[in-house]
Formats: structure tokens, sequence, C-alpha cells
């Protein structure tokens, strides 16, 4: 079945007959109705609204042509199946009929039969308890599973829909506002008659879905659900973190609903991330059931260790992942997703012999992990990011004809071939041939492909590609560089792709790295291979290295041996190349891997490049409550960076602990920044929120890392320490005198309880140890005086027993503090009669 659905305005439209992919229909579009063969047939036919549908001369499409010769300006869905064409008039006070037509048979004229497609259909929500808004809506008719559109209200879970009489199948989903609430995906099945038609779904009839082992500390990461119709058009669900995925029990003959769940350790958060992660799919066939919660043994799940190696002092990323479908068996459940932590090793639990694909993404780049089937049982694990990172190999440059196209999207790649790129680099492609310039061109954030008018004869050609890499996620290769020289000729044949360039890929290879991507004092081999675009031979021709970020250069050994000092804070590598045919190449990469003293890394200054004026929350400490239903707080950040050519690039981290060896890195904050021709001043905002914290250790000092880099490109500064902001936990201090009332002169025990926001459960722990101070204010007065003093328990309670004087108020505070990573607590008194 043919479907082609939309929404589009009369003047210039044309309905053009035609195949389209599964996600693209039921995109929006009218009701189709089935009609009968052998019709008469008319010069054109007249629609509702007084326009006319006709055939476009000499093609297959069809257009909306005015009445009466006046423009046409009205709004109509389409939808084209089976040979049909529906074509249905939107946005009047009231709904108009559809218009249906074969088009197959319409030839010079063309006659409109079928139903019309006027029922008001609306939708709601029954037992709402959850506040949401905008739902995704999708309506299907189960005779045809055909889309109809549905126009959802826009702060409510409503929707309307205007159908023809049939049986319907009906799906609304939406997210919370509160992040501990859960998501739904609710569905409905329903019949229309000759009225209009109140279709509530029930939000209270929604049952929790998921997938569950037998390790009690799991607990959900991420959830995402699919529903494939028996027409194949899909519709999804997913719920964030720990939070609950709800769906309507169900049963559709040929509907299939998709499971992908990731589980990780209780506890755990993006910047104390899980020590494992379970990767599970399932798929419900015909129906969900009453108790859509699948269990699964972890004995019988496939198991793998995974080494993420460090490219900074400390990086948090996401890794992600989806089942990849099969012409066999589709799979439409979504990606899910964990925090994980570089450096470290994350232990894999898997859905076994299901193939999943992969990706890990931190603040600034994205890294393809390819495809992985595991069986079940213990498989053996892989190593992400191991240095040096370098260009990615297998670009795709390449010429046709007398046009030649530079692509080299792989910013970089790690030495088992994970390729990847940086979104903040900034990338220089540079051709030249015979001293004329072809391109000469720069760009950041994403990829650009540049091309050049060329001869179709043989020439020889230079070509440069340079990435740039700053800031503190950018410690190591913060400059790669690969320049080839070649000859192309347009006539010629090239054996493996016929349009590459001949262009040369070296590939670094450092096995005495450790999971920082540092190496040991003194001698470290460096292999080093060379592989052709083209399949012809190739081989290197020189290594060499460098421990002062490429001022001055030294040749390594025979058998690639260098030396690294101890003192040495980075080692930078550069090699040559050839093959058969002449072309070269040379490969260098700045800051290839860490030293021995990479761990004490001293601010860094070049050029005329100046910082000042950094703020974090206008030097307010960030209070953060652990209630996991808040919402993240928007802390302020600014600073100014100043150079005479101007600034280019700016950006900011916030971090605890050592800059080399970080506790936690909060996400790199790029900068929404105004730019004049020698100053930029760099706003933003960072989230902070207890979700994302998740230790209560985290709380603290903690310091901002800025960066800069001048338009030119000459000059950089980036300041390790410029600002230090302190993130708290709340507190409070209550307050209980009894008895009340009290006789003079009798005993009176005045208690308190001391406790501390905790990020983990959102709960109040106990603050002991503390010491409090017990004041009391006579009534009719306005000032405290101090009763006397106690040291909180192991609960966090603190008593005293005193002499009942007069009336008043008594209250405990907390004693002279420094530098606690708590905010002062919130107070409360309790007033006393005293008879």
């Amino acid at each position: 079945m043919a479907v082609l659905a939309g929404a589009l305005t009369a003047t210039g439209m044309a309905f053009v007959p035609g195949q389209v992919s599964a996600a693209e229909r039921g995109a929006g579009g009218g009701s189709a109705v089935r009609a009968t063969k052998g019709v008469a047939r008319d010069a054109s036919v007249r629609l509702a609204t007084g326009e006319r549908l006709e055939r476009i001369a000499g093609t297959k499409g069809f257009r909306v042509a005015a009445a009466g010769g006046r423009p046409a300006t009205g709004t109509y869905a389409f939808a084209q199946a089976d040979g049909e064409l529906t074509v249905q008039p939107l946005g009047g006070k009231k709904p108009l009929a559809a218009t249906t037509v074969r088009t197959d048979e319409a030839g010079p004229g063309m006659t409109p039969y079928g139903a019309t497609a006027t029922q008001k259909v609306s939708f709601s929500v029954a037992n709402n308890a959850v506040y949401a808004s905008a739902p995704f809506m999708r309506l299907w008719n189960t005779s045809t599973w055909q889309s109809v559109p549905v126009t959802p209200a826009q702060y409510e879970l409503k929707g309307t829909a205007y159908v023809a009489p049939g049986t319907y199948f009906a799906t609304m989903s939406y997210m919370p506002y509160d992040a501990t609430r859960p998501s739904y995906l609710l569905v409905k099945t329903f019949t229309v008659g000759s009225t209009a038609l109140n279709v509530a779904f029930d939000e209270k009839a929604a049952r929790p879905m998921g997938i569950v082992t037998d390790d009690t500390t799991a607990r959900r990461s991420d959830i995402s659900l699919g529903l494939t119709m028996p027409g194949g058009d899909t519709v999804g669900a997913f719920g964030f973190g720990p939070d609950k995925l709800y769906v309507t029990p169900f049963s559709v003959t040929g509907m299939t609903a998709d499971v992908h769940e990731v589980l990780t350790k209780y506890g755990s958060s993006q910047l104390k991330p899980s020590p494992y992660r379970y990767d599970l799919v399932h798929r419900f066939k015909n129906s969900v059931p009453a108790n859509p919660v699948v269990a699964v043994q972890t004995a019988g799940l496939a198991k793998t260790v995974t080494t993420f190696r460090s490219r900074a002092g400390r990086q948090t990323g996401t890794l992600w992942s989806y089942r990849t479908p099969s012409e066999t068996e589709p799979f439409f459940a979504g990606q899910a997703s964990s925090p994980v932590t570089a450096p470290g090793t994350l232990t894999e639990y898997v859905t076994p012999n299901v193939k999943f694909s992969r990706r890990f993404d931190d603040d600034s780049t994205q890294v393809e992990l390819g495809d992985r089937t595991l069986p079940s049982g213990t498989s053996a694990g892989e190593t992400i990011g191991q240095g040096p990172l370098q260009p990615g190999a297998g670009g795709e440059s390449g010429r046709s004809g007398s046009r030649i196209v530079l692509y080299e999207p792989y910013s970089y790649s790690d030495v088992h071939g994970h390729r990847g790129a940086d979104y903040e680099a900034l990338q220089q492609y540079r051709l030249t041939s015979r001293g004329t310039t072809l391109v000469d061109s720069a760009y950041e954030k994403g990829y650009k492909t540049y091309g050049a008018a060329i001869p179709q004869s043989a020439a020889p050609y230079a070509f440069t590609h340079t990435t740039i890499r700053r800031g503190p996620n950018a410690r190591l290769s913060t400059k790669l560089v690969r320049e080839w020289t070649f000859t192309s000729d347009g006539y010629a044949y090239v054996p493996r792709m016929e349009n590459s360039l001949p262009l040369l890929d070296v590939v670094f290879t450092v096995p005495q790295l450790d999971i920082r991507n540092t190496a040991p004092t003194g001698t470290v081999r460096v292999a080093t291979a060379i592989t052709s675009r083209t399949a012809v031979p190739a081989s290197v021709t020189g290594l060499e290295y460098s421990t002062d970020d490429g001022r001055t250069w030294q040749p390594a050994s025979a058998e690639g041996d260098i030396t690294v000092g101890t003192g040495d804070r980075f080692v930078s590598l550069r090699a040559t190349g050839k093959d058969d045919s002449g072309a070269t190449v040379r490969t260098t990469l700045i800051r290839a891997f860490g030293g021995p003293g990479s761990a004490g890394l001293p601010d860094e200054k070049a050029g005329d490049v100046t910082i000042s004026g950094v703020t974090v929350n206008g030097g307010r400490p960030i209070v953060v409550d652990g209630v996991l239903g808040q919402y993240p707080i928007n802390v302020p950040t600014s600073f100014t960076a100043t150079s005479p050519a101007g600034i280019a690039r700016v950006g900011m981290i916030l971090y605890k602990g050592s800059y080399e060896r970080p506790d936690a890195v909060l996400p790199f904050l790029p900068c929404a920044y105004s730019n004049n021709p020698t100053t930029a001043t760099c706003a933003n905002e960072v989230y902070v929120a207890a979700r994302t914290l998740g230790d209560n250790a985290l709380a603290g000092t903690w310091k901002a890392a800025v960066w800069a880099e001048s338009l030119d490109g000459t000059s950089y500064a980036e300041v390790h320490a410029a600002q230090t902001v302190r993130i708290l936990r709340p507190t409070r201090l209550t307050t209980d005198a009894a008895p009340e009332p009290v006789a003079k002169g009798a005993a009176l025990t005045v208690t308190g309880r001391f406790t501390a926001s905790d990020w983990l459960t959102g709960g109040q722990l106990a603050y002991p140890g503390r010491r409090v101070l017990l004041e009391f204010r006579k009534a009719g007065t306005s000032a405290y005086t101090l009763v006397d003093t106690a040291y909180t328990d192991s609960t966090g309670k603190a008593s005293l027993t005193l002499k009942a004087g007069v009336d008043g108020e008594y209250r405990w505070i907390e004693g002279p503090v420094f530098l606690l990573p708590t905010a002062p607590p919130t107070t409360a008194s309790d007033a006393v009669d005293v008879r």
C-alpha cells in the first residue's frame, strides 16, 4: 500500500502519487475512503469549499484550483493509498466533507465518491493525576490502518479529529513536568457511528511497563517503548531516569510492543555513574498484558566489561544503545542510555543474541561504537577512547570528473577504530594545486563539505586538514594535522572506490598508556602504520616526537622507541609516509598522550588573550535541595575575554577537586556571547539538580575553569581556577519545648533535631556532631539571648533541660561554622506558656 499524507495550502499545491517511508506515513492527512471501480468521469471535481480538484496536465499529479477564477486560498489535508486520493478541507468553523477520487482511473476528468469524514471525535484523559500538557496523539482506522490527523490542544491533554464512520485505534503519550512522576502511553479502541463522539483515555487503567532482573540493587536509568501497527506505522514513548512508564493493556492482532530498558545501580547519578549496566529488550506480540513487566535472570544474560579511557582529567558521558532492526524482525523501541565516567570500567549485562547499535557522547564529542551482538555467558571486553586520539581513517574526500570534494567528518578516533567528532572543534580545509588555492575554509559545530572545479587531466594537489580542540575537555590531541600530496586524474580508475582520492591514513599505537592515556617514565614504543584509501602499497618514512607541544622535534629509534622524562607533561607525535603512486602524508598529533608531569598542569597562556570578570551565581552559594521532584537550579555564569584580534571561541566547566584529577565535572558550558571587534562577553547558565549530583560528598567548594581563543588562532588562554563557588545541601533545625504549659520553676526540656538534605533519596539525613546554641526571647521583646550550648547525637538530636521562668520563645541555631558543605539551617522557634 502506497500512502502519501500531509497538509498543504491550496495555492501552488500538488498531490503527486508516490511511495514514502513508514516513518512518513500518517504524518497528517485526511481519512481515505475505499471507492468502487467503474466511475463516470467529469472534467474536475468540486470540493466542499467550492474550489476544484483537477489533474495536472501531462502528469500523474493533482492540484486544487480556484472557483470562478478567484485565487485558491484553502488549506487541505490529504491522504493517498491503494489508488485513491482523499482531500479534506481544514480550518473552517464547522467540518466540511472530504472528497475521494481514484487516481488510477482519473484521466481528463474524474468523479468523487465514498463516505464523508465529518464526524467529530473529542479526546480527553480521565483520572488524570499527572501535570502535563502538549500530548502527542495518533489515530488509525483499524480497517485500513491508515493514519488520520488529530489536532491536539496546546496546553491540555485533549484533542479533536474528524473521521468517517468506522472502528479506530488511538494513542496519546505525554510526559510530566514533575520529574518524579511517570510518563504515559495510553491507547483506546472505539467505533464511530453517525454522531459526534467523546473518547476518554483512562490514566488509571494504565500499568507500569518494564524489565526487571534478580539484581535487587538495579534501578531504571532509561526506558523506551515502541508500538508497531499492523500497517507498519509506529508510535513510541519513553521515561527519564528512574521514572516509570505506564501503558494501557490492549489486544490487537498484528501489533507489537517493543521495550528497551537500561538499569543501573541504585544511588548512581550523572556525576556518580553506576559500575554496571543492564541493557535489555523485550517484544510483546499482539497484546500488552495486564502486568507488562518482564523478569529476567542475570545468569542467562550476556556479560562483558567495557573500559573507558580518559581524554581529560575526568569526563562524564552518556552511553546510548538501541536494538538494530532487521528485515525479518523490525524493532521500533527507541534508544536508551545511562551515564558513564572516563576513566573507568563498566560491567555490562545484555540481552543475548541481539544486535545493539551503540554511541558514546560527552559534552562536545560523539563516538560511534558500532554494532555488537553478544552470546549468553561472558565475552571479552573492549576499550573505548584508547589513545593516541587521532584523525579517523577512511574519510570520504573524492572526485567526480572535473570536480573535487573534500569531506573528512571524523575529527578523531581511538586506536581501536571507534570514530567520532568533536562538535566544538575548529576544522580547517586547505587545497592547492600548482600554487593556486582552490579551497581555504574553516568551520565549527558539525560537518561540512567543500568542493572545487579542477581539470579533467592529471594534476598535482596538496591538501591539509587541521582539527583544533580547545578547553578543559580537550587536554589531549589538541591539534591534529594531516598534510597530503597526491596526483589525481579524472580518467584514472581507482580499484577500491571509483571516486576516492589517493589519500594515506596514519595510525599510531602506544600499548604502554594507562587508563588516563598517560605514558610512564622511560622508553615508550610507538607503533606506526599507514594505509592507502585506494589500496596502493604504502610505507612509513619517518617518526618524530616532541615534549614541548611541537616547538622542537627529535626522531624516534628505528624500532619506534621514544624517551619520556619524569617532568614531561605531554608527548606529541609526527609521522610521514608515502605510497607506490608517489602520494605522501605527514600526520601531526599535538599532545598525543600524557606524560608523568601531567598530574600538575599550570594555567595556559599564549599570545594576548586575557580573561576577566568570571562570576558564578553572582558569588553566592548554590543551595540544592534533595527533593527529587525539584526543578534544576539555573545558575548564571559569565566572564569576559579580550584580544586585539577578537575572540573566536570561549568555554567554561565547573569541577570539584583538583583540575588534573577532579572528583566530578559539571557539563561543558558553551557560551551565548556578544562579540565586538576585540571583546567577547560570555553569559550562560549551568543546571544543577540533586539527581545530577547524587552523591552528598560532592557538596562543598567547586571551581570554574574558563578558556578563550583569539579570532586569528594565534592566542589562547586557559585559567584553571578562575572562580570558586560553593554547592551546598540545605539543612533544618527544629525546636520543641515540653511540657506546655509549664509551671514556673518546673523542669522544661527543649529538644531539637538537626538534619541535612539527602541528594540521593530526596529525604533528610541526621546531622550528628554539630554544635548548636539554644536561645530565648522573652515575650514582648525582640532580642534573643544565649541560654546554653549542646552537640547533636547520632540521630541529629540535641536536648537541654532547664527551669521554666517567664513566657517566651526558644530556638536552636547552628554554632559558628567554617566552610561546611551545608547551608545555614532553616530554623523554627517554639513558644512556651509559663504559669
